[in-house]
């Protein structure tokens, strides 16, 4: 019997909630899913039991479905699949909903601290806000930066630090609530659409702040690592090669190799913030000076997590280990001269169906998994690789208790 693992979803076609079960199943997890109805993932052969949440559901029906999950399958672990079932589960660490009952209340924010790490750290790891400075802090490289609330104040900074600049809303995902601002002409119109009600901050007022960054030029590159209460057990970095439907988005084509100063910022990160989990750092290496700067931290799983196996840096593996008490069977990190190029299914695919990459590359299909494969297939009209909308509504925290 393997340890259980309950994988949270709120977005539909999220591509990385998708890929993840075989990884886990393999490295010893039963896997449990908790999702919206039409979810990829629920298809996986490697899911062996699925919880529905209802259509359009509110905070207290997630509540209500998670805490059904957890009270049937007794999970070891909770593994957030996307940005807002982090949310959801950190309001749910520090908060009391009217409608739980306190006993239960305690035993759902245990596992929730338990899976996740330290919740005093849970909001400044993933507002981009917070986070500049609180990585700042601990040593991490990071893009001068400033958080606004008035236009004058974002052209103060790019009057100080040139263009182009970065406009970041604080809470975002994959790519959204990020413009580019190259010129002085564009400034009004970019920080108008941004300072706007975001989708992951239904309560925001339009004058909400921003963060304002220098742009580094230079290679986008993200860092995927599995952690546990406050150490890293084991990553690799992954340059993005080709992504869609823009610059900003998510990976369909990597190149996975060892980056050691981007593993350092992960180490100092992952300390400083008492983290566990699966998750990935998003940077951004200098074209001039090779110097790598944060950009932001994803507590959720990424499109690629599942690649570790194949590579031999089992994150799954990793965690496995690390839940009981074991020593790892799996390397740390890619050596420094190895490096792996890595075409993504189906998110190249949806890309350009003709695209030489997945005709000459090693193409990541899930062959072993038919279900999956026709449940991946059927989503090339919504192009899911981008689709990371959430399915619940949320609004203000649960009150404190």
């Amino acid at each position: 019997m393997g340890t259980p693992v309950l994988l949270v979803s709120t977005a539909t076609q999220w591509l990385g909630t998708a890929r993840i079960p075989r990884a886990l199943a393999e490295a010893g997890f039963d896997v449990a899913l908790l999702a919206p109805r039409n979810s990829p993932a629920s298809n996986s052969r490697c899911v062996a039991k699925v919880g529905y949440l209802p259509d359009e559901a509110t905070r207290r029906d997630w509540v209500s479905a998670f805490a059904g999950m957890v009270g049937a399958l007794s999970p070891d672990i909770v593994i957030p699949c996307d940005d807002m079932a982090f949310r959801l589960l950190q309001d749910l660490a520090v908060g009391r909903p009217s409608s739980l009952a306190p006993a239960l209340h305690r035993r759902l924010a245990r596992l929730i601290r338990d899976s996740l790490g330290d919740p005093s750290w849970y909001q400044a790891s993933i507002d981009k806000r917070r986070l500049a400075s609180a990585a700042a802090a601990l040593g991490v490289r990071v893009p001068q930066h400033e958080v606004v609330s008035s236009l004058e104040a974002a052209e103060s900074f790019a009057a100080a630090q040139g263009y182009p600049i970065v406009l970041k809303r604080g809470l975002a995902f994959a790519g959204q609530g990020v413009i580019i601002v190259r010129h002085r002409h564009e400034l009004a119109s970019s920080f108008a659409r941004l300072t706007a009600t975001s989708p992951m901050e239904t309560a925001a007022p339009l004058a909400d702040p921003i963060l304002v960054q220098s742009y580094i030029p230079g290679q986008v590159q993200y860092y995927a690592l599995a952690a546990w209460k406050g150490s890293l057990l084991a990553g690799w970095a992954a340059d993005k090669v080709v992504t869609f439907p823009d610059a900003t988005g998510p990976s369909t084509v990597v190149r996975c190799h060892c980056e050691p100063e981007v593993r350092s910022f992960a180490q100092r990160l992952v300390r400083g913030f008492g983290m566990s989990g699966i998750m990935s750092l998003d940077c951004v290496i200098h074209g001039g000076t090779g110097d790598a700067y944060l950009l932001e931290i994803n507590r959720r799983i990424n499109p690629g997590s599942h690649l570790g196996s194949a590579l031999g840096v089992d994150l799954c593996a990793a965690l496995h280990a690390a839940l009981h008490g074991k020593p790892m069977t799996s390397r740390t990190d890619m050596d420094q001269d190895e490096e792996h190029v890595r075409v993504l299914f189906p998110q190249e695919w949806f890309r350009d169906p003709d695209s030489p990459y997945l005709r000459d590359g090693v193409v990541d299909v899930p062959w072993d998994d038919p279900g999956l494969i026709e449940a991946l297939l059927g989503l090339r009209h919504g192009h899911g690789a981008r689709d990371g909308r959430s399915k619940v509504a949320r609004d203000e925290p649960f009150d404190s208790g």
